[in-house]
Formats: structure tokens, sequence, C-alpha cells
């Protein structure tokens, strides 16, 4: 798509070129655009086209991170050998390939997660992002309660998304304060973090402290 710039000269514009227009400003001035009419007019080309592609600066953001998630699980799928693997592999090829991509924008990431991490819940712009991997990590689970790997508690088992979704937030930030070379300590995170979940939320200790606070509760 194309249009005019203020010296006549034609611009071309799509969705992808507008978010790494934003992106470049984000990281730049350090904080979004005042209007979009200033960061289109910045870009050279006028405010209505930005509307084709985009809403607000918000929507664009959850396009950013959206596209992130289903390039990460695009990459999975693609991959012949994914299906056959366990629950827990599966989780940790996740996460390896997930960081990958984060990878591309890395400093975007890393200017936007502190507030995602602080924040009690889960803004707007990533609700699309945790609504995919929700979707991941619940047929993961699924699939680990039916193989064994992961064990069916009653009402605790509709919760174990969401203790991956608190995983991805930590290795996530994780990652972002890894300063070891080629991110090798995220790597030794990952596979820790994924092995000692699958290990809690299977045949573990953790029946065996649930079953004595069920007794200290029912002998009170």
């Amino acid at each position: 798509m194309a249009t005019k710039t203020s010296t006549g000269k034609s611009k071309k514009i799509n969705a992808d070129s507008v978010a790494d227009a934003y992106v470049r400003y984000l990281l730049t001035e350090g904080k979004p655009p005042a209007s979009v009419f200033a960061f289109a007019d910045q870009n050279g080309f006028a405010e209505g086209e930005f509307y084709k592609f985009y809403s607000s600066f918000e929507a664009l953001e959850s396009s950013i991170w959206e596209s992130m998630m289903d390039k990460t699980l695009e990459t999975l799928r693609a991959d012949e050998q994914f299906a056959d693997f366990s629950a827990r592999e599966k989780m940790l090829a996740f996460f390896y390939t997930h960081l990958e991509v984060l990878k591309e924008r890395r400093s975007f990431v890393a200017m936007q997660w502190p507030e995602i991490k602080v924040r009690s819940s889960v803004p707007k712009s990533l609700k699309a992002y945790k609504e995919a991997f929700d979707h991941f990590s619940a047929n993961v689970t699924e699939e680990g309660i039916e193989k064994k790997e992961l064990k069916d508690r009653p009402k605790l088992s509709e919760q174990y998304d969401k203790a991956f979704w608190i995983q991805l937030v930590f290795l996530v930030s994780f990652w972002i304060k890894d300063s070891s070379k080629g991110f090798e300590q995220t790597d030794a995170a990952v596979e820790k973090a994924v092995n000692l979940s699958f290990q809690l939320l299977g045949e573990s200790a953790l029946d065996s402290a649930v079953d004595f606070a069920k007794f200290l509760w029912q002998s009170k």
C-alpha cells in the first residue's frame, strides 16, 4: 500500500512496516508517540493509513505480541517430530523456541516486560498473546495427564495451565536480566524450571504435602 509523503514521493507501507516504525520510535524515544497523527506524519504517511492496519497503539502492540506467540507455535507445528514429543518435551521446546523468537525484538520485550511482571492483571496488549499460550499449555497439560506425566488432581489440575503461565513470566524475566554468553544461564533455567514443574505436578512429594494438609485440617 502506498501513500504520498509531504515531499510528494510515494511511500509503501504495510502492517509490518508500521509496527517496525512504532517499535523503533519506542526504543529511541523511550515512550509511545504523542498521537497517531504525529507518528504517521513523522514516518511520511497519512494518519488514515494507520487505521487501515490498527485501531490504536494498544492494538498495534497487541498484534506484535500475538505475532511472536503465533510464530513460536507455527515453528513448533512445522517440526514433524513435535507431535511425538512427551508433554515435558513439548513444554521445553516451546520455551526454547519462544525465547528465540522474542530475541528478534529483545529490546522491545525488555522495555515492556518489567511492567507486565508487576501488574496484578494482564494488560490488554497481552491478552491475545496469553490466550494463545493458555490454549497451548492446556492442550499439553491434558496430554500430560492422559499419558500419566502429570497427575490428575481434583480441582488442582485445572490450575496447571496457570502455573505454566507463571513459569513463562518468570523465564522471560530471567532471560531479560541474563548477561551470560548466548544466554546460557537462561537455557539452564528453562530445563530446570520445566523439569521441576513436571516433578511437582506429577507423582511427587506434593501429594504427600496435600494429604498432610488435609489431615491437619480435618483434625482441627
